[in-house]
């Protein structure tokens, strides 16, 4: 549309400047007629002997001049004119009649093939005659109608040209898109979610964001489908352990009737440690899938946290026995807004974590203070640690930083999963340090609900304990 535009312009601004061009030299060749003719001119006519005279001194091979008088005779051809008479239309005779010059079109071997300027003779305010001077204007034509062809032949050409290279961009900008698609279709029939659409070139526009962020997607989709997998290996695994130990010592039991009392009352209780097992695993893993489809909520309340942490300490205590140094280091009295059974149960998963994994001898502090705005909650042993490249992965479920890692100290893998759930949906957050061989640290932010009173411990509870 453009192009036709400028074109139709062009075509335009050309043909004026001819028309204007011709029409300035007919006007100034009638013009000088209707001079000459007019020094001599009378109100009865025109002298004949003059029109010689014009003849002689306005003759132009390229120019028709005739001269009429008022009523329409023609009293003078150029000789160039030969027999021809160049009409002169009803309305342009009135328009001369009244003192007015203009121009016309007429037409002779073609269409308006020639331009025609008349012009009154006046003389003592009368019109005695009118002057008519031509040209042809085939050969105007002729260019024009050239130069029509070349702007279409350019107009086509220059469509063909856009029409090709838009095609090209097209294809160019579009082929990430078909190779999206491409890779999208071939993940759907072969389940293969390591594939990505290939990035040739660095792109900053909009499809180089939607290329990048189909990646993305697809890499998360990958690490969510292997997590997938490996959960259900995981919690296969989990299951069949038990599961195995329940149903052989069901079979021995069946099979051996004079088992000894006492081996049978091993093997019941065998049978129903592992069946408390599967309870926890199954019971924890409840709890994570409901708290993940929002249908397990808190019930949020007032909660002195140092008197959890107090109860939680003493829990410990009789826990571990005389096999570990458990020590209340420090409990600020500090009120949280949270659920008092769930945030117990933080307390007591880290310090049975802490337990199970610090050999005999060892030592795990507990401590409370209060930091600004936050109740702060410090877990320490001098366990065995855990190795940095494990420590992103530890509240992963079912992970183990030791692969070869039994669960026959009673822990379903889950724990840490459901800490970190649970400080999350308290608005607090948690943190943890550690160093192979020396032992590990979590750290609990919770926000306080009400102004911590750091001056006061609980230091009965702490001498009770």
């Amino acid at each position: 549309m453009l192009l036709i535009l400028v074109g139709g312009m062009v075509f335009s601004r050309v043909q004026a400047s001819v028309m204007g061009s011709i029409d300035g030299e007919l006007q100034k060749k009638g013009d000088q007629v209707v001079r000459l003719v007019s020094l001599s001119a009378q109100v009865e006519g025109i002298p004949e002997p003059l029109l010689p005279f014009i003849n002689a001194t306005l003759e132009d091979p390229e120019l028709y001049v005739q001269v009429r008088d008022r009523t329409r005779r023609v009293v003078y051809r150029s000789s160039n004119l030969l027999r021809a008479i160049i009409e002169l239309p009803e309305p342009y005779y009135q328009q001369a009649m009244h003192g007015l010059a203009g121009y016309y079109n007429l037409s002779w071997e073609q269409p308006n093939d020639l331009r025609v300027y008349f012009a009154p003779i006046v003389v003592n305010g009368q019109t005695v005659g009118i002057v008519q001077v031509a040209r042809s204007l085939q050969a105007q034509q002729q260019v024009l109608e050239q130069l029509g062809k070349n702007l279409f032949i350019l107009f086509a050409l220059a469509l063909a040209l856009a029409a090709g290279g838009g095609y090209w961009l097209t294809g160019m900008a579009l082929r990430p898109i078909k190779e999206a698609t491409a890779t999208a279709l071939a993940i759907t029939r072969t389940g293969n979610l390591s594939r990505r659409v290939p990035v040739r070139t660095q792109r900053h526009d909009e499809i180089g964001a939607l290329i990048n962020t189909f990646n993305e997607m697809l890499d998360r989709l990958e690490a969510l489908f292997e997590k997938q997998r490996r959960f259900s290996a995981d919690i296969s695994h989990e299951l069949r352990s038990p599961l195995t130990t329940i149903l052989g010592n069901i079979s021995l039991l069946q099979r051996a009737e004079t088992l000894p009392d006492e081996e049978r009352a091993d093997m019941i209780q065998e049978i129903r440690s592992e069946a408390e097992r599967m309870h926890r695993l199954i019971s924890d893993l409840l709890l994570l899938s409901q708290a993940e489809s929002g249908q397990h909520p808190l019930h949020l309340e007032l909660v002195e946290l140092d008197r959890i942490l107090v109860e939680a300490f003493r829990l410990a205590q009789r826990r571990a026995g005389d096999r570990l140094d458990i020590r209340l280091v420090h409990a600020d009295r500090a009120v949280v807004r949270g659920d008092a059974d769930r945030l117990r149960q933080v307390l007591d998963n880290l310090l049975n974590n802490a337990i199970r994994y610090t050999p005999d001898g060892g030592r795990i502090e507990l401590g409370l203070i209060c930091d600004k705005d936050w109740a702060v909650i410090r877990v320490q042993d001098t366990g065995q640690g855990i190795a940095a490249e494990d420590l992103p992965h530890i509240f992963d479920r079912f992970y183990r930083a030791d692969k070869a890692r039994t669960r026959a100290a009673g822990g379903t893998g889950l724990g840490l999963s459901i800490v970190k759930w649970l400080v999350e949906a308290h608005r607090g957050q948690i943190h943890v340090e550690s160093t192979l061989g020396e032992g590990s640290t979590f750290e609990i932010l919770l926000p306080l609900a009400e102004p911590c009173d750091q001056m006061h411990v609980r230091e009965d509870d702490a001498h009770a304990a």
